[in-house]
């Protein structure tokens, strides 16, 4: 199997080269899980890169923080989806090497999972940089707000409290489904040469606001659901009291902060035309996903 990639040093000129393996980081989360899935059913040959030890011929036992592991990993792969693990904020000392490691193991294009709005104080920030220096092709995917955020860090204060308390004010989020990150990510690794040197920034359909989110959940539930927003700061303080390390609380900060200045509520056509139908709705997601928020039965 082959795909076509664009010459670099030559806009006009096309080679067709052979298809390697393509290596997926963050291979158990909520977008390398389904993206393995989308890659499979496309035909792609992946490796799936697990923390634990490898579990049969398609894993392989990887560590940002463990150069080791590092050519095992890229053994025979010229795609990679890059994936920040969330606890890793030193990206010099860790992302940095790995990306010129690739280069080197003849890795031909990368697709990370970036962050809508983006900016310097973000460890993602440095990563684009840093590609963008490379001779590898890029890709980067600046997704907005993740709807898992619903059944994962809120999950409990939902399910336990009824309560959403996050310090996002009166702001909008145009919240996106990790499985449509996945779509299209698995499309992006698959046609690289049609997305060389590019930004795609994937948001929903629509920007909707926590009390938005709290009335729907509330009617999904079949109970009151509320939004308590709380202050900045002491969101962060609270991530910091619980064991989140400093870079995570402030891109959680950043985060909100964007929304409420109206910056997270923006609205992009690129998913939808990358996967030609439309974004998962909120709603729908709510729906789907109705269990995660419903209490035990005593």
């Amino acid at each position: 199997m082959g795909y076509l990639l664009g010459d670099r040093d030559d806009a006009e000129s096309v080679r067709v080269i052979e298809a390697g393996r393509i290596l997926v980081t963050g291979a158990t989360g909520n977008v390398g899980r389904p993206l393995l899935a989308g890659l499979k059913a496309l035909g792609g040959e992946t490796v799936a890169a697990t923390t634990g030890e490898a579990a049969g011929a398609n894993e392989v036992s990887f560590d940002f923080t463990d150069q080791s592991t590092w050519p095992a990993a890229l053994d025979g792969v010229d795609r990679v989806f890059l994936l920040r693990p969330p606890p890793l904020s030193d990206v010099k000392r860790h992302i940095r090497p790995f990306i010129a490691a690739m280069g080197e193991r003849g890795v031909r294009h990368v697709v990370f999972l970036s962050l809508m709005g983006v900016n310097r104080v973000m460890p993602h920030w440095q990563i684009e940089q840093d590609l963008r220096s490379s001779s590898m092709g890029w890709t980067f995917l600046r997704p907005a707000f993740f709807m898992q955020n619903l059944t994962g860090p809120y999950r409990d204060d939902i399910r336990d409290r009824d309560v959403i308390t996050q310090p996002a004010g009166r702001g909008a989020f145009s919240f996106i489904d990790s499985a449509d990150i996945a779509a299209a990510a698995a499309l992006v690794l698959e046609r690289p040469f049609a997305h060389r040197d590019s930004v795609l920034t994937l948001t929903g359909s629509e920007a909707i606001g926590y009390r938005e989110v709290a009335a729907m959940l509330s009617v999904v539930l079949g109970r009151t659901i509320r939004y308590e927003p709380s202050a900045l700061l002491t969101a962060r303080r609270t991530l910091l009291d619980s064991g989140s390390d400093s870079t995570y609380a402030n891109v959680q900060l950043v985060i909100n902060v964007t929304a409420r200045l109206g910056m997270a509520k923006k609205i992009t056509p690129d998913l939808e035309r990358l996967l030609g139908r439309p974004a998962v709705m909120l709603r729908d997601f709510l729906q789907a996903n109705r269990s995660a928020w419903q209490r035990p039965v005593a």
